[in-house]
This record gives C-alpha cells, sequence and structure tokens, in this order.
C-alpha cells in the first residue's frame, strides 16, 4: 500500500513537472503580444502632440482670427465722406429699396440711378422684377419729369415737391453731403466692419438716418431711415464712380 502510494506521488509529481515545462516552453517558442502595448500603440495621439506643440499656439485657431479693420474716429469718417463732395464728378449706381411699417414691408423698388455733378443732372429709372423699364425720372434738381416705360411725359413736378415725398431723400444727396451732414448730430458705429455713421436732426422732426460705408473708400453702400415705425433703406451696389455719363442719358432735357 505504501509502495502503490509512493509511486503514485512520483507519478503525479512528474506529471505535473512535464505540463509545467510544456507550458514554459510553448510561452518562449509562441510568445502572445501584450494587450498593453496594443492600447498604447492605438492610442497614443501622436500626430496630435507632432502637429500642435503645447508651446505654441493652435494653428486652426490663428487662422479663426477675425481681420483687425483700423478705427477711426466719427470726425475722420465724417471728412472721409465730405471729400466725396469735393471729387465726385459722375455716379452710376443700381439701387434696391424697401420700405416697412411696423416691421412689414410695404414697399419694395429697384433701379439705377445716374447723376451728373457739374451740370446738377440725375436720371432714376425704376425697374421691375424682371429688369423691364417701368418709370424714368429726369431733373436738374430744380424741376423733374416723369416719363412712362413707352417714354411718354406722365407729369411735371418742382424738385422740392417731388423729393418732400420721398421716404428716403438721402439717396438724392450725393454731391450734396457736407451739406446733409452739417445738419444733423453725428454718431459713429461699426457693422461688420463697416462704419456707420448714425445722424440725428439738429431741428425739425425727429428721425434716423443711418449711412453705411465701404471701408474701403467711405463711400456709401447702404443709406436706412428710420422715422418712429417706418424704415426704408437702399441698397446700392455695381456702383461707378468719376466715369464720364454720356449727355445724352438726360435726353437733352434742361440745356
Amino acid at each position: 500500500m505504501k509502495l502503490f502510494t509512493n509511486k503514485s506521488f512520483y507519478f503525479c509529481s512528474a506529471l505535473i513537472f512535464l505540463v509545467a515545462c510544456g507550458k514554459d516552453t510553448s510561452s518562449e517558442s509562441n510568445p502572445q503580444p501584450s494587450e498593453e502595448v496594443v492600447v498604447v500603440v492605438e492610442d497614443a495621439p501622436v500626430l496630435e502632440k507632432t502637429t500642435q506643440p503645447l508651446n505654441e499656439p493652435p494653428v486652426a485657431t490663428a487662422k479663426t482670427q477675425p481681420a483687425k479693420t483700423a478705427s477711426l474716429y466719427p470726425g475722420e469718417v465724417v471728412t472721409a465722406l465730405k471729400n466725396w463732395d469735393k471729387k465726385l464728378t459722375f455716379l452710376t449706381t443700381d439701387f434696391q429699396q424697401t420700405s416697412s411699417y411696423d416691421g412689414v414691408q410695404v414697399s419694395r423698388s429697384q433701379g439705377t440711378l445716374k447723376y451728373d455733378k457739374e451740370r446738377e443732372l440725375l436720371r432714376l429709372d425704376t425697374l421691375d422684377a424682371s429688369g423691364a423699364l417701368e418709370q424714368s425720372a429726369l431733373t436738374n434738381k430744380q424741376e423733374i419729369m416723369i416719363f412712362d416705360e413707352s417714354g411718354r411725359q406722365v407729369t411735371n413736378l418742382s424738385w422740392k415737391e417731388w423729393q418732400q415725398g420721398q421716404p428716403n431723400q438721402a439717396l438724392f444727396d450725393f454731391g450734396n453731403y457736407t451739406a446733409l451732414l452739417d445738419r444733423h448730430n453725428v454718431a459713429l458705429q461699426q457693422d461688420n466692419g463697416s462704419p456707420v455713421l448714425v445722424l440725428t436732426p439738429k431741428e425739425g422732426e425727429p428721425y434716423m438716418l443711418y449711412l453705411t460705408l465701404s471701408p474701403k473708400d467711405y463711400f456709401p453702400t447702404s443709406i436706412k431711415i428710420v422715422s418712429d415705425l417706418m424704415v426704408t433703406q437702399s441698397n446700392l451696389s455695381h456702383t461707378d464712380k468719376n466715369t464720364p455719363i454720356d449727355i445724352s442719358i438726360f435726353g437733352g432735357l434742361f440745356q
């Protein structure tokens, strides 16, 4: 009985030793990759560290910074606008004008304005949505003649009478901005990098006139007047300054 027990003990010991040796040999001949190594290789933010060093600001952030524009005092902007009174000779521009009352649009118009400062001649063509001529107005800023789409004269008014009936008189004040500015108190705002002159009358009925100017040359790009609940805005586009206009454009009138 003792012999069987000893033999069994030695047999089991030998078997356990062989199994252990077999495991060691298998582990050495076929090493398995460590899970820890895989995690480190896959998750390490190598690209982030090499492309964005900690001691330097992120490149993307620097690119998204808005460009800074030079800031001017109100007097400097006013002077820049008044200078156009001195150097403006001819003007051709498209316009789109909307009027709204208490937030509800009540009218919309579009067209082309042409102005010869030396002769004080102005032509205003109103166009429909398709670009066809609806009406023309020609004036020497003393009297104004209105023509229909066929060129037939339909009415004749004094300039002052006609202008007073317009919701945005400043649209026709090119070449006379010095006088316009002198009649108002002026403040300066900014709108997306564009200077905006806010004019309030020194006397008379209160209103607010906003002149949005080009940040490049301070010529008006938008004219808005706010009076109580009525808002009329004229946006200018395709503006051509100081390119001569043929006198025939004004139909030979006021000669």
